[in-house]
């Protein structure tokens, strides 16, 4: 369940686990960060038109990088969205979690996610770079 937070929205859509990019690398490419924002909205049964990432996302905890996303249905979140933040969660080895929060559009890039209520926990996927 997304809650609303104000005229827009944020919430948490998936928990992702991607494996770091080359050895010794402290990021998560930005075609891999692309790839698991597309697949963890399909796996909530969003389908994404297109995903643009500017860049990786450092493998540091709380580090964030912001997506642009088209959605061939619109009204996918029951508002308007045109982005989703990808925030580190957790690092463990060359593993990186992190959750994906949609923004509405409208909403700043850096506002504060709403509260989400996942029934059965947040889904994980393990995707590749």
């Amino acid at each position: 369940m997304v809650t609303r937070r104000g005229m827009g929205f944020t919430g948490t859509v998936a928990a992702m686990v991607l494996t770091l990019t080359g050895c010794g690398s402290g990021t998560v490419s930005a075609d891999s960060v692309q790839q698991s924002v597309r697949d963890g909205l399909a796996s909530q049964g969003i389908e994404p038109r297109s995903v643009s990432c500017p860049e990786g996302v450092e493998a540091s905890v709380g580090e964030s990088v912001v997506c642009t996303v088209e959605l061939w249905d619109e009204a996918g979140f029951g508002e308007p969205v045109d982005r989703v933040r990808v925030v580190v969660k957790e690092v463990s080895g060359d593993q990186v979690r992190y959750r994906l929060e949609p923004l509405a559009v409208g909403v700043p890039d850096d506002a504060e996610p709403a509260t989400t209520e996942h029934p059965d926990g947040e889904p994980d996927t393990t995707t590749e770079p």
